[in-house]
């Protein structure tokens, strides 16, 4: 450590105070002999201003090392502070260049796994669309039927209504369950000649014809009025 210039300057002064009271010692005499008295006492007063002036020096070198040490410990705690913060960013940066890398890595995964979930949520969306629709004509079905068995009136209605459409056909094949056919073929007869009184209708039991339902057949096609026919026809049409 270099001394600081004060202090230098006050250990030269304290050190020539101090080598100058060892003349108080010496008897100093005139060029006839006499002794000089008065000089004594005046290098005695000095050798004491000198131990307080070597007092005040040892002091105020003390004072300015330990501010010294002082600014130096502030100075090591600093640069110490500033490294860390300094280390920190850095590895901050490294951190950030990583996960920025790996994000970049992973992007292919996450875009395939976005699709994926999205493609899921289209085929449970359809496939719960699907069961809706399906439950829906099921429960609309128990219900036609039970008041199919209150109202008969209603099977009627369905024939009238393929019949109507069937108008302007030559030739008519209208197909019954064999207990309708027992039962209705006369009123279907009679519906049938009332829209198409110049076709040849025929009134057919069938076997794969559902109660309360009938399939007409005409030169152009078929009409199929089953309840199990017009339910899949709403869910098609739903779906």
């Amino acid at each position: 450590m270099h001394l600081h210039p004060e202090i230098v300057f006050l250990s030269l002064l304290a050190e020539t105070i101090r080598m100058a009271t060892i003349i108080k010692r010496e008897y100093q005499q005139t060029p006839d002999g006499s002794r000089l008295t008065g000089v004594a006492y005046n290098l005695t007063d000095m050798a004491g201003q000198a131990e307080s002036l070597l007092t005040d020096v040892r002091a105020r070198a003390a004072e300015i090392i330990k501010q010294a040490q002082q600014e130096a410990k502030q100075i090591r705690t600093q640069a110490e502070a500033q490294g860390r913060a300094a280390a920190e960013a850095a590895i901050e940066r490294v951190l950030d260049q990583k996960v920025a890398q790996q994000m970049k890595t992973l992007e292919p995964a996450l875009q395939g796994a976005v699709q994926q979930i999205e493609e899921s949520r289209q085929e449970w969306l359809q496939h719960w669309e699907s069961s809706a629709v399906g439950l829906s004509a099921a429960i609309a079905g128990r219900i036609v039927r039970a008041e199919i068995a209150k109202r008969p009136e209603i099977s009627i209605e369905w024939m009238r209504e393929a019949l109507e459409l069937a108008a302007g056909s030559s030739e008519l094949t209208i197909r019954l369950h064999p207990q309708d056919h027992a039962t209705i073929a006369k009123q279907v007869e009679q519906l049938a000649a009332t829209f198409n009184p110049l076709a040849n209708a025929k009134i057919e039991p069938d076997e794969s014809i559902t109660l309360s339902g009938c399939r007409v057949e005409t030169s152009f096609g078929s009409i199929d009025q089953q309840l199990e026919t017009q339910l899949d026809r709403i869910q098609q049409e739903l779906s």
